[in-house]
């Protein structure tokens, strides 16, 4: 099993401009969703071996991102720019994740905590959600007293009001009481904000600086466009946000909505979850919002398409593009909603529905849940005095830092309403700002601009894996739904990744020891014809021809087209110094020429093999009857000349390419040339009277090298059988005819 390397050297780089995977862009705390797809893709197919592997990899992700185990059950926002998305369907890379999270959350409560002396003084964290706790985590680790005030049972915010049929309670629990106990982190609950300033009183317990992230605690009430649309004191109108609340406190019994009309107003995540919810009660649910349910449409429904396919299959139905002009009663009971044609939703200014009062229809009911979105508690803000004199939150929106009291930060969703990692990440930027106001620094930071890199050439592009959910009628209760991934069914899934992002932003290939450092390709314009095969061979669209000015005696009297390579976006596979007829293109360092400079001149097996589909060939005792395996990151970037040199230069009587399986291979495409050079070669050897039979190249995945021996035995037996290899003989002989 690999272990990770966390040396500077194995470290991603970092810039002011980065090239990344459009997937890590999208995501808005950056992780690092390419490196660990690669390491997933590595593990061996054993579940004792794997284990090791995967707590490798989440003691990567928790340093960064401690929130990962609850990521994996219900963040997929990177999913909807992979580059995969019209190509077969996007990596599911919220499932690859919820693999490892079930892997490594019954190994959290043993993870030691944080070896760090906290001694560079108070800070306060008002309000314990996502956002709040992040802030926290961030700020432990730089060695600060961090106390989180909450006015909640437990931790964990809006979070805990996801149904959990999609975030198992105990998941939740584990990882919030983790990231406490193990950074170190002290909580106070019961934080009540009376009439005086907070901020005030706990300046005076030497608290120097202070992150509120109070969250969106209250639904928001209904209108019709800007007008209000009232209930009065009418039963059995309420709230979705409220539902879901009192569910996950296990204080509504299991039969609450039993024989009942439910009507869920609103088109989100979270009104599905309360119509999805109530239908597990028992209730009759019918969703109305104001969107359409066509996904491509301005109009669209937010909503996950997973939820409302969920809802669809649980006998939910769905009344679009309407809103509610009128809730009626029966004797001061609810019994039916107006509800107007929505003709449009958004425009140039942004939300501005649009109505036709002459088409409107009647929905019938006997409970009515209003689900249309949340608004923060104000009054901590205002006995604060956060709010400037027109009466607006005034937040740098980098820092986080308010402009009314500057040791005050403010994030989450009581600044911007959006989604959990939106929350996450303005907790890590706030920690970072406050730990600079602290230190005395400046508090502004770089905003650093980060670019989508483009898919890779590929020619076979393989399928996503079909959702695993237990069906309808097993479904009506509160245990997840979802069937989370097998090893094996990971492993495959995290190889369909076309990891597109430039190596400095990667490195997995050397954390995982793959290669021991990122080689560079190198143009050697002197001797470069300018053919051009190189931009065919490269499938990260890195090589280009350029013009370079041709100077004689000081002038220049012409232009010279040659080839150049983009250090940010090359893969270092050598594919193209391998495809380059002139030789002017080389790696540095070439690791694997290296080790085909040991190589004894005697007879024997010489083997070059892939490290990212045979990772364990080059050190299992098993193949040490070979006369040597050459490691190399792809078969791809085994020259012709290479494999001529070991039977000419080392005295080899066979040689065996073993690389990634078809439409596994890391650079896309390098098994494939790798099968059409040694056709070339065999042509070659034949012409020389040499039995093509003495060179083989074999495309599979054996991490583990089961499959090796079968390999080289097959192939030891054909050499015996065709004896020796007498190679200047052959060339003699092709010399006499």
């Amino acid at each position: 099993m690999w272990q990770l390397r966390t040396d500077k050297d194995a470290l991603v780089e970092a810039a002011v401009k980065q090239v990344l995977p459009p997937c890590q862009v999208k995501c808005p705390i950056r992780e690092s969703i390419q490196r660990t797809n690669v390491m997933i893709s590595m593990l061996p197919n054993d579940p004792e071996k794997a284990r090791e592997g995967v707590v490798q990899i989440g003691d990567y992700l928790y340093e960064r991102n401690p929130f990962f185990t609850v990521c994996g059950y219900v963040c997929g926002i990177c999913e909807s720019e992979c580059n995969y998305k019209t190509k077969g369907g996007s990596v599911k890379r919220r499932l690859l994740k919820r693999f490892l999270s079930d892997i490594y959350t019954p190994y959290l409560p043993t993870k030691p905590p944080l070896d760090i002396v906290k001694d560079k003084g108070k800070v306060a964290v008002i309000g314990g959600g996502p956002s709040g706790l992040m802030c926290a985590w961030g700020l432990s680790t730089r060695g600060y007293d961090v106390t989180i005030f909450d006015d909640n049972p437990k931790l964990g915010g809006a979070v805990r009001y996801i149904p959990h049929y999609r975030l198992p309670e105990d998941v939740l629990d584990t990882a919030v009481e983790q990231i406490v106990r193990i950074g170190g982190i002290k909580v106070e609950k019961d934080f009540k904000v009376g009439g005086d300033n907070p901020i005030a009183k706990l300046t005076e317990q030497g608290f120097r600086a202070f992150f509120i992230a109070t969250g969106t605690p209250h639904p928001r009430p209904l209108t019709l466009g800007v007008k209000p649309v009232e209930s009065g004191d009418m039963e059995n109108v309420g709230y979705g946000l409220t539902l879901l609340d009192q569910v996950g406190k296990g204080k509504i019994p299991s039969d609450y909505y039993l024989g009942q009309r439910v009507i869920v107003v609103g088109g989100g995540n979270v009104a599905f979850d309360a119509a999805r919810t109530a239908r597990r009660l028992g209730g009759d649910v019918t969703v109305v919002c104001l969107e359409t349910l066509d996904k491509n449409h301005r109009d669209a429904i937010p909503a996950d398409a997973e939820e409302i396919e969920g809802a669809r299959q649980e006998g939910i139905r769905i009344v679009a593009s309407r809103g509610v002009g009128r809730i009626m009663g029966n004797e001061s009971k609810f019994a039916k909603i107006d509800c107007p044609k929505c003709v449009r939703v958004f425009d140039e200014r942004g939300f501005n529905p649009e109505f036709d009062p002459s088409d409107h229809i009647e929905v019938e009911g006997d409970v009515l849940l209003i689900t249309i979105g949340q608004m923060p508690d104000r009054s901590l803000l205002q006995f604060a005095g956060l709010f400037d004199e027109r009466g607006r939150l005034t937040v740098d929106p980098l820092t986080h830092q308010s402009l009314e009291n500057e040791s005050v930060f403010i994030g989450g969703d009581v600044r911007k309403v959006g989604f959990m990692v939106d929350a996450m990440a303005e907790g890590r930027q706030a920690a970072y700002a406050i730990d600079r106001y602290l230190k005395g620094a400046i508090v502004q930071r770089w905003a650093i601009e980060f670019e989508g890199s483009e898919p890779p050439r590929r020619a076979v592009y393989k399928t996503e894996p079909p959702a695993k959910w237990t069906s309808p009628d097993n479904r009506m209760n509160f245990g997840m739904f979802e069937v989370g991934f097998t090893l094996e069914e990971a492993i495959e899934e995290a190889r369909r990744c076309l990891e597109c992002g430039p190596c400095v932003s990667c490195k997995a290939c050397v954390a995982t020891g793959i290669q021991p450092a990122l080689p560079t390709v190198k143009v050697n314009e002197r001797i470069c014809s300018g053919c051009g095969v190189c931009v065919t061979a490269c499938n990260y669209h890195t090589c280009h021809m350029v013009e370079r000015p041709v100077l004689f005696e000081g002038r220049v009297i012409g232009q010279d087209t040659v080839s150049f390579t983009d250090p940010l976006l090359c893969k270092s596979c050598g594919q193209c110094v391998a495809a380059c007829p002139a030789g002017a293109r080389s790696i540095s360092p070439d690791f694997s020429a290296m080790a085909r400079d040991k190589i004894a001149e005697q007879p024997g097996i010489v083997c070059f093999a892939c490290k990212f589909g045979w990772a364990y060939a080059a050190e299992d005792d098993r193949f040490a009857s070979l006369k040597e395996v050459v490691p190399v990151i792809c078969i791809g970037k085994v020259r012709a000349t290479d494999i001529l040199e070991a039977f000419t230069k080392k005295g080899a009587n066979g040689v065996l390419l073993l690389g990634c399986a078809q439409g596994d291979c890391h650079f896309m495409d390098g098994n494939l040339d790798a099968q059409k050079r040694v056709i070339m070669i065999h042509k070659i050897m034949e012409s020389f009277g040499i039995r093509k039979e003495r060179l083989e190249v074999v495309t599979s995945i054996d991490p583990r090298g089961d499959k090796m021996p079968v390999l080289i035995a097959s192939l030891r037996d054909r050499l015996n059988r065709l004896g020796p290899l007498e190679w200047k003989r052959h060339l003699s002989a092709n010399d006499n005819k």
